[in-house]
């Protein structure tokens, strides 16, 4: 690669965690933080020998939390209450200092080089403090204030497939994450839907793939009688999505089952809900199902 230094960031994202155990990894849609200014990132690690029979034979290492500081313009009072854990009243615009609801947040956001090519950084879990605020009176120059806000990043709980690599057996073994750098200076990743979804080490796909962005199950409700059965339908956006495969599941197969084909079977009266998910991305739909004897 050519020899270049940083020159701009831009496309700050941020989403809820919704679910990190061994089970999955899950986030909320993001969506923009507010306009960024600066972006900077240091991460407390130490090393140090142990000494027996007068040599150092061990090096320990280990290594803190990455504190990652975000300067921002002001931003709206809505997503600053639902980012540092406060209340919002939507009816008067007000944030309520109240207890802090301590939700975990990832974050994504891409900088610029100065050969005009991106890196696009994905940080997988962490929360943000309370933001230090200084306002100054108005005076004949041109000074203005901005917000700091700092975003502790931690290891996830659950463990990507693509968590660590192997040097002896050359493959991937599982592991947790703190966060993915994609360099576009290599020309080898698709990053074209970066923002739509958090990325993480297993849904970076390779340049040439078509990501999935949503899917769409129809109809969204549906009344069926006992041994009744009625096919749905997933629409898998966009179109030329390269993996449209989805999985079906039922949320009580004592009512309602469905089929590896999206076909729903009435089972027993009752309530059940059915739901689509996409392999590629994680994507989810659901379609509410009534059965009557």
């Amino acid at each position: 690669m050519e020899v270049f230094e940083f020159r701009g960031v831009d496309n700050l994202y941020v989403a809820k965690v919704t679910k990190d155990d061994s089970t999955g990894y899950t986030c909320e849609t993001p969506v923009k933080l507010a306009p960024v200014a600066e972006i900077g990132k240091t991460t407390e690690s130490n090393s140090e020998a142990h000494y027996y029979d007068n040599k150092a034979l061990i090096v320990i290492n280990s290594e803190g939390a990455d504190e990652i500081t975000l300067t921002i313009a002001p931003p709206e009072l809505e997503m600053l209450a639902k980012i540092t854990g406060r209340a919002f009243d939507e009816t008067t615009g007000m944030l309520i200092d109240t207890v802090r609801d301590n939700a975990y947040y990832a974050i994504m956001y891409r900088t610029k080089g100065t050969d005009g090519k991106y890196r696009y950084v994905s940080r997988l879990k962490g929360q943000f403090n309370i933001p230090d605020e200084t306002n100054a009176t108005e005076n004949d120059g041109t000074d203005t204030n901005n917000t700091q806000i700092t975003f502790t990043g931690i290891y996830t709980e659950h463990e990507f497939t693509k968590g660590k690599y192997s040097e002896t057996t050359q493959t991937w073994e599982p592991g947790s994450a703190k966060g993915i750098v994609v360099d576009t200076r290599y020309g080898l990743a698709n990053v074209s839907g970066f923002f739509a979804q958090v990325q993480t080490p297993d849904t970076v796909s390779a340049s040439g793939t078509v990501n999935v962005t949503g899917v769409t199950l129809t109809p969204s409700t549906a009344a069926l009688e006992v041994d009744e059965e009625l096919q749905l339908t997933a629409t898998v956006t966009p179109a030329s999505a390269t993996d449209k495969s989805v999985s079906y599941a039922s949320s009580n197969n004592s009512i309602a089952t469905v089929t590896a084909g999206g076909k729903v079977k009435g089972i027993a009266a009752g309530s059940a809900v059915i739901t689509v998910t996409t392999t590629d991305g994680s994507f989810e739909d659901v379609c509410a199902v009534t059965v009557t004897s």
